[in-house]
């Protein structure tokens, strides 16, 4: 397998270089506030089967603790599935797009 990881300039060795992954914390959080609103929205069912399990058993209270747990429970699948692939391609961005390395040996930040 080939290494992805270039050569710094200065040192010539590529074991201190490391990505510059500005793309990837922003996709990171874009990608979970949208994966939470989708989530969230679409979390009715959820919402309606937590609403029906928590009325069997406490009938006024259950309901309400049912239909909050299930659409929290929605949002937060919501947010880890959008968060994840935000990740990804803020990742795949950032290595093969923008192409920004930093070396921890000399300090070097360079382009590939």
């Amino acid at each position: 397998m080939e290494n992805e990881t270039p050569k710094c300039p200065q040192c010539n060795v590529n074991n201190h270089v490391v990505l510059i992954n500005r793309t990837q914390k922003l996709g990171t959080a874009v990608g979970g506030v949208a994966g939470s609103a989708a989530g969230y929205a679409s979390a009715s069912s959820g919402a309606i089967v937590g609403a029906t399990i928590g009325s069997a058993f406490m009938p006024v209270i259950g309901t309400g603790m049912g239909t909050v747990t299930g659409a929290l429970a929605g949002a937060l699948a919501g947010f880890f599935a959008g968060a994840t692939i935000g990740n990804q391609v803020g990742e795949h961005i950032d290595r093969h797009v923008i192409g920004h390395w930093h070396c921890n040996r000399c300090g070097a930040e360079f382009e590939e």
